[in-house]
C-alpha cells in the first residue's frame, strides 16, 4: 500500500485497518473510526463493518473522505501480495469508464484529469467544471409568481389580502405579480451541490475551482433537495441539455453525510458493488461486439415464487442459441465453483430456457476452465442442462485492463 499525499491511504477491498495504524504517512485516528462508525450504523448497505478498534471493508470499492482524511479502496485480483495500488486504481477508474458510470473526455478537463488521483477527484471536478461553462454561458432563468406587499401597483391586485393587510396603509399595494429569476428548483439543486462540496476538503485546485463558482453563482433561497426533486428534473424536458450535470449533482448531495454535532468531520463516500462492477464490465464488452449473430442482455427478470423474481446476470444469445451467464467477483484457486453457485445456475438455465450456463470468475491463479459439463438429471439427453466455469483475464500481461476480454469470451463461448 502507497499514498498519494499525506492525508490519502489506499486499501484494498476485505482489507482490515486499525485505529492508529500507520499506511505510509496516513491513519486512522479515533475521531475519524467514530464518524466511520457513525456512518455505518446509518446504512443499509453495509459497505464496510466494525471490528475490534478497527474496521473492515467489504466488497465495495471507491473512496470514502472523512474530514481531511482520504481512504481509497480498491479492488485486488492478483496472487501478488501485497498489490500495486497504484495499478489497481488505473483498473478501477478504467472499468469506471468503461461502464459509462465515470467520464474522464472532456475537451475542457484536461488539467483536472492530470491532477485527479482518485475517483471523487474527476467527478467534482467535472461537476464544477461543468457547471462554471453553465454559468458563464448563462443560468436558465424561469418566471416565477410572488405575493407582496408594494409601494407600487406592480402586477395583480390581491384585493382580499390587501384589504386585510391594508385597511390604514393606504400607500401600500398587496399584490400577485411574476419576476423573471434564478430563484427556481434547478439552480438550487446546482447552488445546494456547491455549499457540499464548501463543507468537503477538497485539493486546492479544485477549491480554486469551487470558489469561482461560489463568486459567479447568484444568491438563492436556501433548499431541502429530496430524491423526488431529481425526478421532477429528469422528466422536464428543458432540462434534458444539463442532464449530466444534474447527475453529478445528485451524486454529490445524496453521498454526503454531515457531522452536525461538531462539523470537524463530514463524510463523503462514493462506493462500487465490485460483484456488479464486474458484471456490469463484462456486459459493456459484449455489448458493442453485438451484430446479428450475438445479441445480449442484462438482468431480465422473470416470477419464481408469490412476488420474488429471479434474474441472472447475463443472457447471450449466438446464432439463435442461448447461454446464461453468471458473473461472480471471488478469488478460486481451482476450477471447483461452490454448490451454491452450481444451484443457481441450472435454476438459471431452466427458467431461461438457456442450454447452456456459465460461471464467470476472474483469473488469478492460472486455474483452467472445465470443459461443457451436462448436469445430472432425469431428462432425455437432448433436454439436459450443461454448464461450463470459465476464468477471465481482468489484466493483461502488462498489468493493464484487458478490454479485449469479450472476444476472448465469445471465442471459447461460441
Amino acid at each position: 500500500m502507497t499514498t498519494t499525499q499525506l492525508n490519502t491511504i489506499q486499501v484494498f477491498e476485505h482489507q482490515t485497518i486499525r485505529v492508529g495504524e500507520k499506511i505510509n504517512g496516513g491513519v486512522v485516528d479515533e475521531q475519524t473510526f467514530k464518524a466511520l462508525a457513525l456512518y455505518q450504523e446509518r446504512q443499509t448497505t453495509k459497505y464496510f463493518s466494525l471490528v475490534y478498534n478497527g474496521v473492515k471493508f467489504s466488497h465495495y470499492v471507491g473512496v470514502i473522505q472523512v474530514g481531511k482524511l482520504t481512504i481509497e479502496i480498491l479492488p485486488k485480483a492478483d496472487k501478488v501480495n501485497p498489490s500495486d495500488p497504484a495499478k489497481w486504481q488505473m483498473v478501477l477508474l478504467e472499468m469506471l469508464a468503461q461502464c459509462g458510470l465515470i467520464k474522464v473526455e472532456h475537451a475542457g478537463l484536461g488539467n483536472v484529469q492530470l491532477q485527479a488521483n482518485n475517483i471523487t477527484d474527476l467527478y467534482f471536478g467535472r461537476f464544477l467544471y461543468n457547471l462554471k461553462e453553465l454559468i458563464i454561458s448563462g443560468l436558465p432563468k424561469k418566471y416565477l409568481t410572488e405575493e407582496s406587499n408594494q409601494t407600487t401597483l406592480k402586477g395583480r391586485l390581491n384585493l382580499p389580502k390587501h384589504l386585510r393587510k391594508n385597511g390604514h396603509r393606504p400607500e401600500r399595494f398587496y399584490t400577485r405579480h411574476s419576476t423573471f429569476d434564478y430563484d427556481h428548483l434547478f439552480n438550487r439543486v446546482l447552488g445546494e451541490s456547491l455549499k457540499v462540496l464548501a463543507k468537503i476538503h477538497l485539493k486546492p485546485y479544485l477549491k480554486i475551482l469551487l470558489n469561482e463558482n461560489l463568486a459567479l453563482f447568484p444568491k438563492l433561497s436556501a433548499y431541502q433537495v429530496k430524491e423526488q426533486d431529481f425526478t421532477q428534473l429528469f422528466q422536464t424536458k428543458k432540462y434534458q441539455p444539463y442532464y449530466d450535470l444534474l447527475e453529478l449533482s445528485r451524486l454529490i448531495l445524496f453521498n454526503f453525510s454531515p457531522d452536525i454535532r461538531s462539523g470537524r468531520h463530514h463524510l463523503f463516500a462514493l462506493l462500487f458493488d465490485m460483484n456488479r462492477l464486474f458484471e456490469e464490465y463484462v456486459f459493456h464488452q459484449l455489448k458493442r461486439l453485438s451484430n446479428d449473430r450475438v445479441k445480449v442482455q442484462r438482468q431480465t427478470a422473470k416470477p419464481f415464487w408469490q412476488r420474488r423474481m429471479i434474474r441472472p446476470d447475463l443472457l447471450l444469445t449466438i446464432d439463435g442459441q442461448r447461454f446464461v451467464l453468471d458473473t461472480k467477483w471471488k478469488v478460486l484457486q481451482s476450477n471447483s465453483p461452490s454448490m451454491e453457485d452450481l444451484k443457481q445456475l441450472y435454476i438459471y438455465c431452466e427458467y431461461f430456457s438457456a442450454e447452456r450456463g456459465v460461471l464467470l470468475y476472474p483469473q488469478v491463479y492460472g486455474v483452467k476452465n472445465t470443459e461443457v459439463l451436462p448436469f445430472h438429471t432425469e431428462q432425455a439427453a437432448e433436454q439436459t442442462k450443461k454448464g461450463q466455469v470459465l476464468f477471465l483475464n481482468i489484466l493483461r500481461e502488462n498489468g493493464q485492463l484487458n478490454k479485449r476480454l469479450g472476444e476472448e469470451l465469445l471465442k471459447i463461448v461460441g
